[in-house]
């Protein structure tokens, strides 16, 4: 936004002593440039998601509470702000004062759709598991138990100034399939949750989405994590009802056919609970998450060298009827994301001489402008841009590398 002339100092030289504001107005991009991510990658959407404009991270004087960063990986923002002296012979710019204010950003970020996880994902998350109970120490088997939770809906961050807590529910789900029919369903014990934030940090650009799975499978070691584990409720849940379905008759003849063998412990990520062929009992578990107040969290992001990701951690206690078997635990992790809202207040309104700024402007670049035949000495010998290069104003310092090189015209072509 131009200052308008009428804020500088007549004739422009400061007085010693006196204060001078220059307001103006600082606009958050929703992204950054294509120009900040031009390295190779393995998809375009590794592409969209590193121009994504990512939080403020690991500044520990912006605020007192911890946001979980390492001391490997850090990102800053500022807004800086110098006097120029320009000088025309020779022609060149003199910095007299600058200053800098540093700014803690946490820019909106929609909720993508669930994670698709992979066979190499498995390392990182369990959707399900199976576990085989016994009656007691050298009794026999009394059943096996599955654990299953779906992709929760992402945690959405509430804008800033908003008394709403960030929250999203969890539903367990439990079948239990007894050894034979007098077989009672397990005690449940307690349900404990835990959310994990994974900080990725790489001193190269990452051509895909930062993971535990694609670090091990690819071995960069240029690429390294840093978790930190929150606990965030433990409950009993003691008193959850179990629901006995009984066989279908159709089923029920054919069951001398069916193979129920299976290995007592197994899992897989996509799975859903299949319907046995004989009695079984089900039961869910409905578990809210939210995050507690005393961390400073950022909403999941990846960049070209930094990325956040989140996981949550459930772990089930179990009971048997038994005397001198030890409780059983069976464990789940589920992908987890962060977004957030963005602020929708509306925009401080321009003032007049802004507003007549901007529009001088809009007309000085629409102004028609007409196209002569250049001069005999200048064919064949201009060019696009002088010998002195001025970075465009639109474009950040740091991207004036990429400003187009000088390139001849040709009159003939205009």
């Amino acid at each position: 936004m131009p200052i308008p002339e009428t804020a500088y100092p007549q004739p422009r030289i400061a007085a010693a002593g006196k204060t001078y504001i220059f307001p103006f107005n600082f606009v958050i991009p929703e992204q950054l440039l294509p120009t900040a991510c031009t390295h190779p990658s393995d998809a375009d959407h590794v592409h969209t998601a590193h121009v994504q404009l990512p939080s403020s991270m690991g500044d520990r004087e912006l605020s007192i509470l911890d946001d979980l960063a390492p001391e490997m990986s850090k990102i800053q923002y500022s807004i800086n702000a110098k006097v120029v002296k320009y000088t025309e012979f020779p022609k060149k710019s003199t910095s007299l004062v600058g200053g800098s204010k540093k700014l803690q950003i946490i820019p909106m970020v929609a909720e993508a759709p669930p994670m698709s996880i992979s066979e190499d994902d498995k390392g990182d998350y369990l959707l399900s598991k199976t576990k085989s109970l016994r009656k007691g120490m050298f009794s026999g088997k009394l059943g096996k138990i599955t654990v299953l939770a779906d992709q929760t809906a992402a945690i959405v961050l509430p804008p800033p100034g908003s008394s709403s807590v960030a929250t999203t529910m969890a539903t367990v789900k439990l079948q239990f399939e007894p050894r034979d029919i007098n077989s009672q369903p397990p005690r449940l014990g307690g349900l404990v949750t835990k959310i994990k934030a994974l900080s990725f940090y790489a001193t190269k650009p990452s051509k895909s989405l930062s993971s535990r799975s694609s670090i091990a499978k690819t071995f960069e070691p240029a690429r390294q994590v840093y978790q930190a584990s929150i606990p965030l409720s433990s409950r009993c849940v003691e008193q959850v009802s179990w629901v006995k379905h009984l066989p279908h008759p159709d089923l029920s003849r054919r069951a001398s056919t069916i193979s129920s063998s299976s290995s007592e412990y197994s899992d897989n990520s996509q799975m859903s609970l299949k319907t046995p062929d004989r009695l079984y009992y089900t039961a869910e578990i409905l578990v809210p998450v939210s995050l507690p107040s005393s961390k400073i969290w950022i909403p999941t992001f990846h960049s070209c060298i930094v990325s956040r990701i989140y996981s949550l951690d459930l772990t089930l206690s179990i009971h048997t009827p038994g005397a001198g078997v030890p409780a059983s635990s069976v464990k789940i992790c589920l992908p987890l994301q962060i977004a957030a809202r963005g602020n929708r207040t509306a925009p401080v309104s321009l003032t007049a001489e802004e507003a007549a700024a901007e529009l001088a402007d809009a007309n000085e670049y629409l102004r028609p402008r007409v196209i002569e035949i250049p001069r005999e000495d200048l064919v064949e010998n201009s060019f696009l841009r002088s010998s002195f290069t001025v970075p465009r104003p639109e474009l950040p310092p740091s991207y004036e590398h990429t400003e187009e090189p000088r390139r001849q015209v040709d009159p003939s072509r205009c």
